[in-house]
């Protein structure tokens, strides 16, 4: 699908404000916990979010004013992707999945799965994509 330019701008615009929104409320958060001494630090989830936002400006905004367009699609999607996991990394983080109460790790199991599994349909939409673009007939590109 061959989306504009312009409207890839614009989505991108209005996800990248959601994220910064939510990372803000995220570095609010760890600055109270300093505040009353606890351990601060940025979970996989947040540096999730972080990789999507470099994504989305790199990918779509300045490379495309560097005259390579190409990639913007491709990078709103990637970007959209690894959000998609954030808030199921989040709640990981949080252990929201679980009734029962433990002393919680710094990287638990339930952080860990929606991660991986974020990370694995990056991986494939991202070879999925690259043999797209490179190869002109895609079902050829797919025997190889």
């Amino acid at each position: 699908m061959d989306m504009q330019i312009s409207n890839i701008w614009i989505a991108s615009g209005v996800i990248l404000g959601f994220q910064v929104t939510w990372f803000t409320w995220r570095i609010s958060r760890e600055v109270k916990m300093e505040e009353v001494d606890e351990t601060t630090w940025l979970p996989c989830a947040d540096w999730m979010n972080l990789i999507s936002m470099v994504f989305l400006v790199v990918g779509v905004f300045v490379l495309p004013v560097l005259g390579i367009v190409q990639f913007a699609e491709y990078a709103l999607g990637l970007a959209l992707i690894l959000l998609v996991g954030y808030p199921f990394a989040l709640a990981g983080h949080y252990e929201l999945y679980k009734s029962q109460g433990h002393p919680r790790p710094r990287f638990s199991y339930q952080e860990k799965v929606p991660i991986i599994v974020a990370a694995i349909i990056a991986i494939l939409y991202s070879v999925y994509y690259f043999c797209w673009v490179f190869c002109s007939d895609f079902v050829e590109c797919t025997r190889l």
